[in-house]
């Protein structure tokens, strides 16, 4: 009887109606998946059938799965075990302010670098980790990263392989605009999480020397998308800081909040502290970059998404950057205390990302010596350095008397608290934690989650006389570079999605179109590289046109473009490609350009030529099942929305990668941007029609500056289209005439949104309670305050439905937060 992997503890919540068993052949690994999916249109055959072949691809390569055997690690992980469960810190009826004190003040000084060094001997850190024997204190590794999944090696049980969930990249995220698809990615992470470490996974980079990964993910990534040519767009859910605070706030509470409340399951760590999006720009590297920033764009752009994942979502770390900010180091910056933990009440831990101590001196030259650098990273509560700083030089430091001891053990008391927080000290027998099955890794329910979350971050640019859907049954021509993508679907920051050590058993794109398109003919040709083409690739990709009757262009960029390390220095499209578009469009068959990429791709001649568009981002695993659902009409939930601003290439001779102001030149972002963009923020087709209506009797909103003061708006949404499909409905505040605001430039600021699902025909409502808060402005001096004066409300699609809202904020001026002064 094969093993199962992937049994889902519960079902999905958009699944009950089929079942499907997909099987892989028979091999000497033996898996089988059992999916169910719950659809309600007649495409559902179809749908899972797509999926079925994802996974059965998946399930070859884990049978020739070359893998880390499961260690179980139940024993070798926990403190407090006989001899030396007698210590003060292994009773666990104290406080664990207490138990941690006793364990600080049993450790000898040499012993207590390790504990606050990140990585086991990978990333510039020394290793081994922080193991004391003497005291029963077993290793532990920080640094795992988990940004759109567990980042670690697949496990070997008794001949089952268990590869992590690998989702759609948080650009795709963002595109959904679906927060409970947020809590459910980073749910399945935390859960999966516990069991690989349970197994003895290893992260999964050579670069980090493959430790035995520990429970705390550097992730989410949730920096502002503030410039199209930062390498790093595909990490982060999008532009606008409320998008990313909800993003962070709510995949902190799945990953951290579990099935027992007393323990976490996991540890986000935020990134990157802050003020950070240059990598290599305007001859800056991310390693002695000095972003200027005003005070108020600090607190309007900035801080707000670290802020609401702390707050609301409770966040335990926080990683904080390589730049500097207004001349300090963010590690060494007094920032990091007065805002995360006075102002804020952050109780969390504080790592820097790697290299970024060593950059306090080596980069920024904002001290000396690596001691002075390891004390002034330690003094504002930068506790774990990724590294070899604090572990060579921490000490010397407090012996030069840069620091003190008591910084040093500050820093220890953040960090084991976690550790004990995590149930690591303390008996198994009843913890949930310490008994997470592999099967509970890659199960049908994340899988579901997986393909939800792929499917509703299609967004469908342009659809010229209704080209989508494509008819099955004809010759559909696939053509360009990623017509056959594997890795680049997939994006960074990847654990081992498959066992053999490589991306094999991604489904293309070629592979799910040729199988969605039942009873025709798919034919394919290259016809270009991403950045290079030759004459010859051109040709053959224009005679494979001219025999189509619809031609599909999979096009874009990959982590060669675009990627940590290297920011791009064009927006557009790549040469050889477009050449390759302007080619196909003029054999003249109906041609629809799927796109492939993190940061946004400047189309400014393909928007106009060809006849349909998408953009489908870095979709991840099950991404080429997702495109081809979309092309033929059996995506139910089309309907993503664009979560960054599409500027035309010339955008970059406009305004300087390293100019971190907003609201400069032609502006940044939906927020500022006063030129005319490819597509808006927000910006997303569908293959049915919407009808969005005011069903509030009121014309206008009246509204108090006081704290809790709310009114409530209604929506009616209506599907007056023949399919079932998705929209977004946005609700923006825009300061009309607010005399403490005069001198802003801010256009609009988007403050709630919620995404429908809607059949053919029906209506639903969407409420929006309205808080003054919502109205809070950064003034010129970076506080938040809630200014009376005339604002509109705007309620939008994104496409063609909007209507304004006029409202009359009355009373005083109120303070939100007054910037901290350091």
């Amino acid at each position: 009887m094969p093993a199962r992997c992937g049994v889902a503890r519960e079902q999905p919540r958009w699944c009950a109606s089929q079942q499907l068993a997909c099987s892989s052949h028979s091999k000497p690994t033996h898996i089988s998946f059992l999916l169910s999916f719950t659809r309600t249109s007649n495409m559902a055959s179809a749908w899972c059938a797509a999926l079925c072949s994802a996974v059965v691809l998946l399930a070859l390569a884990l049978a020739d799965a070359k893998t880390v055997p499961a260690t179980n690690k139940t024993v070798e992980t926990r403190a407090c075990q006989p001899p030396h469960d007698t210590y003060p810190f292994c009773n666990h009826k104290l406080s664990i302010t207490d138990r941690v004190n006793n364990l600080i003040s049993l450790l000898e000084v040499d012993e207590k670098p390790l504990f606050l060094t990140a990585r086991e001997g990978g990333g510039g850190s020394p290793g081994p980790g922080p193991a004391v024997p003497r005291l029963g204190v077993p290793e532990y590794d920080w640094g795992v990263n988990c940004i759109h999944g567990v980042q670690t090696s697949c496990i070997d049980v008794d001949g089952t392989v268990y590869c992590p969930t690998s989702f759609p990249n948080p650009v795709n995220y963002g595109y959904t605009f679906n927060t409970s698809l947020f809590y459910e990615l980073g749910s399945v992470i935390g859960r999966e999480l516990r069991a690989l470490w349970i197994s003895g996974a290893t992260e999964y980079s050579s670069w980090s020397g493959r430790p035995h990964a520990g429970l705390d993910c550097w992730s989410p990534n949730i920096n502002i998308a503030r410039d199209p040519r930062w390498g790093r767009n595909m990490e982060t859910p999008g532009e606008d800081p409320y998008l990313n605070g909800l993003f962070g706030a709510q995949y902190t509470k799945g990953l951290q909040e579990g099935e027992d409340s007393n323990y976490l399951q996991a540890v986000v760590t935020l990134k990157h502290w802050d003020a950070y999006s240059l990598e290599t720009s305007d001859g800056h590297t991310r390693h002695n970059f000095n972003a200027i920033v005003s005070n108020q764009t600090l607190a309007n752009t900035y801080w707000p998404a670290f802020k609401a994942s702390v707050q609301t979502g409770g966040a335990k770390g926080v990683m904080c950057s390589y730049n500097s900010i207004n001349g300090v180091p963010t590690c060494a910056n007094p920032m990091l205390t007065k805002v995360l933990r006075d102002t804020w009440g952050f109780e969390g831990y504080v790592t820097s990302d790697t290299g970024a101590v060593a950059d306090i001196y080596g980069g920024h030259h904002y001290v000396s010596t690596p001691e002075e650098a390891a004390c002034a990273a330690i003094k504002q509560h930068c506790d774990v350095n990724s590294g070899a700083v604090y572990h060579d030089h921490l000490i010397k430091g407090v012996q030069q008397k840069s620091c003190s001891m008591d910084d040093v053990d500050e820093a220890l008391r953040n960090t084991l608290t976690l550790r004990f927080q995590l149930g690591l000290f303390d008996p198994i027998e009843d913890q949930p934690y310490w008994h997470v099955p592999p099967t509970d890794i890659h199960t049908s329910a994340a899988n579901a989650s997986n393909l939800l979350a792929t499917l509703e971050s299609m967004v469908l640019l342009k659809n010229d006389a209704n080209t989508l859907p494509l008819p099955k049954g004809k010759n559909i021509a696939v053509i360009g570079p990623h017509g056959k993508a594997q890795s680049a679907l997939v994006g960074n920051y990847l654990g081992q999605i498959c066992p053999a050590d490589n991306n094999d058993c991604v489904e293309t794109p070629l592979e799910a179109i040729n199988k969605s398109n039942v009873g025709g003919t798919t034919t394919y040709a290259e016809g270009s590289g991403v950045t290079k083409g030759s004459t010859s690739d051109l040709a053959a990709a224009v005679e494979v046109a001219k025999k189509a009757d619809y031609v599909v262009i999979l096009g874009g960029i990959d982590t060669g473009v675009e990627g940590e390390n290297h920011d791009r220095v064009a927006i557009a499209l790549p040469d050889p490609q477009q050449q390759l578009i302007d080619a196909i469009v003029k054999v003249g068959k109906p041609t629809v350009l799927v796109l492939i990429n993190g940061g946004m791709v400047a189309i400014d001649s393909a928007k106009e030529s060809v006849s349909a568009i998408v953009e489908a981002g870095y979709p991840g695993f099950l991404g080429a099942t997702a495109i081809a659902s979309t092309l033929f009409g059996d995506n139910d939930h089309l309907g993503g929305k664009l979560s960054t601003t599409w500027y035309p290439s010339s955008y970059i001779h406009e305004i300087k990668m390293s100019e971190m102001e907003l609201d400069v030149g032609p502006g940044r972002t939906y927020r500022y941007y006063s030129g005319e963009p490819l597509w808006p923020f927000g910006f997303g087709l569908a293959l049915t029609t919407f009808d969005v209506k005011n069903k509030t009797s009121c014309e206008g909103i009246e509204l108090s500056t006081e704290a809790n003061a709310m009114a409530s708006h209604s929506v009616e949404v209506t599907n007056t289209g023949s399919r079932t499909g998705d929209t977004v409905v946005f609700l923006y505040m825009t300061p009309s005439a607010v005399p403490l605001q005069s001198d802003t430039k801010l256009i609009k600021q988007l403050i709630a949104f919620q995404r429908v699902h809607l059949a053919p025909g029906a209506s639903t409502t969407v409420t929006f309670d309205v808080t003054s808060d919502k109205f809070a402005v950064a003034l010129k001096n970076g506080d938040m305050t809630v200014a009376p004066g005339e604002y509109k409300l705007t309620v939008s699609d994104g496409v063609s439905q909007t209507y304004a809202v006029p409202t009359l904020l009355t009373g005083a001026p109120r303070l939100v937060e007054a910037f901290p002064r350091v």
